[in-house]
């Protein structure tokens, strides 16, 4: 059985940052409605999720629908070193889309997030 949000909110802080894959699957799979609670949520663990972000912008695998959350929900929200380090990943999606992220206007949203740096 999978856990809703209302049990997510009612866990302490350390049971929370150890579902932080769980969380990050449940949006990757559209199993949550409200996708800003969850992004509010592990948002209280920029360094815990961190490795994850990077990885989800690394990566040529991940979902569009992931990409799009990240830049949506988090990345705005993550400490001023954290978006340094993805300026490179930013960047690249601004500077060279692939068709699927062009269709999804990723790379506009890629400069939204890059323009809210300075």
């Amino acid at each position: 059985m999978e856990k809703t949000i209302e049990e997510f909110l009612a866990m302490t802080d350390e049971q929370l940052r150890s579902e932080i894959p769980l969380l990050l699957q449940l949006v990757d799979e559209k199993k949550v409605e409200n996708i800003q609670m969850v992004a509010e949520l592990l948002l209280k663990f920029p360094t815990e999720i961190t490795p994850f972000i990077f990885e989800l912008f690394e990566s040529e695998s991940t979902s569009i629908t992931m990409k799009e959350w990240s830049l949506d929900y988090i990345v705005p929200q993550l400490p001023f070193f954290v978006k340094i380090a993805l300026e490179d990943a930013l960047q690249k999606i601004v500077h060279s889309p692939t068709d699927d992220e062009k269709l999804a206007e990723l790379d506009q949203k890629a400069m939204d997030v890059l323009n809210g740096f300075v």
